[in-house]
């Protein structure tokens, strides 16, 4: 399916407009909890681009304290479906590193992540307003060496707002 996907994606030929430079926030929902995280999108050209992620998570109750913090890296490369309303396909990267404290106990624990990422954006840079809304699936393969020590498969959902400048003012002719 994602190899049919990838086919398709080729064979479009919608002419998208990656911003310079994106920065904002995503939401999302991923094992039965939500995550944000800080993210920056780098335009590599007019089709493609980079999006880096930083989040931080802490919680605790008593004596019980859990703090997380992510990174991520994922390419995306965009398609034009109309005026302003873009989906994009890409694949990526992700590591968690938590600590969770019980007591005066410390536990390590950390995540790998890999897998593919689809959405569907609108950019509202087409009436003069600098933001982009995304909304994306993340089906993912996670290693967590510390506490499963197997691979298993989760899914993520994430709804994000980018801000976006640094483009190039375009002339128009008249």
């Amino acid at each position: 399916m994602v190899i049919a996907a990838a086919l398709l994606c080729y064979s479009y030929n919608g002419n998208a407009q990656v911003h310079k430079n994106g920065i904002g926030l995503q939401s999302s929902f991923r094992g039965g909890r939500f995550n944000n995280s800080f993210s920056y999108q780098l335009g590599l050209n007019d089709n493609n681009r980079i999006q880096l992620g930083l989040g931080y998570r802490q919680n605790g109750f008593d004596l019980f304290e859990y703090k997380r913090l992510s990174t991520s890296i994922y390419y995306q490369h965009v398609w034009n479906i109309k005026s302003g309303l873009n989906w994009y396909l890409g694949a990526g990267a992700k590591y968690d590193f938590s600590v969770l404290k019980e007591n005066d106990a410390k536990l390590y624990h950390h995540n790998f992540t890999v897998g593919p990422t689809i959405g569907l954006e609108y950019d509202f840079n087409h009436k003069n307003i600098p933001l982009v809304l995304t909304l994306d699936y993340r089906p993912s393969f996670v290693y967590s060496p510390s506490f499963y020590k197997t691979m298993h498969f989760e899914h993520q959902i994430g709804l994000s707002l980018h801000y976006t400048f640094g483009d190039k003012k375009k002339l128009k002719k008249d």
